[in-house]
């Protein structure tokens, strides 16, 4: 699939909730549909581009996640967030992709905004720069099931509710997964860890 998916410039904000977005979607509202994407296309690239690595994969797994929104949009339980539900859609996606490539990709340095909360406006020094290449490879060392509940909890902010519902495991498997992830980047880490968080 090529190409990228392009959103029009909307002049007024809309004010349907994601649930009667899909309602809406459901009756055959193609502007429901543009609205989606423009709502969750942002968020879901990010996601894409920390587990994939690369803008080309990242893109693709959007469009397909986006495809898969619509083609299953009959599918969606609307006492579901709809977040959870493109998350877990384009998770699935980059876990398949995973196999299919039997690997890891690193993900460049550009596209990799490692930030804590504490930490809101960072500087692009050279030990910055060092700093995120070090997590960056300590976050590759890591085992999936451990990275990617790590990465969407301290990459994009998710709850770990969340987490289970877009992963499909048990919240105390999530906490403890990420647990893991903190303890084994600790260890890899040492110092770097701390300054990091």
């Amino acid at each position: 699939m090529t190409g990228r998916i392009v959103t029009t410039r909307r002049t007024q904000k809309d004010t349907r909730t994601d649930s009667e977005l899909m309602v809406d979607l459901c009756n055959g509202d193609e502007d429901a549909f543009t609205e989606v994407i423009r709502r969750f296309q942002a968020p879901i690239y990010s996601l894409l581009i920390r587990m994939l690595g690369n803008e080309e994969d990242a893109q693709e797994m959007l469009q397909l996640t986006f495809c898969r929104v619509y083609r299953y949009r009959d599918k969606f339980d609307p006492g579901r967030k709809l977040v959870n539900w493109i998350f877990t859609i384009a998770s699935n996606l980059a876990k398949k992709e995973w196999r299919r490539r039997s690997r890891w990709i690193n993900v460049p340095l550009e596209h990799v905004h490692l930030t804590s909360s504490s930490k809101t406006a960072p500087h692009y020094s050279a030990g910055r720069v060092e700093l995120r290449a070090s997590i960056e490879e300590a976050v590759d060392k890591l085992p999936a099931h451990y990275r990617e509940p790590f990465i969407l909890r301290e990459l994009e902010q998710m709850s770990y509710e969340d987490i289970s519902e877009i992963l499909g495991v048990r919240l105390g498997t999530v906490k403890s997964r990420i647990n893991r992830a903190r303890a084994r980047l600790r260890e890899l880490l040492g110092d770097v860890w701390e300054e990091w968080r």
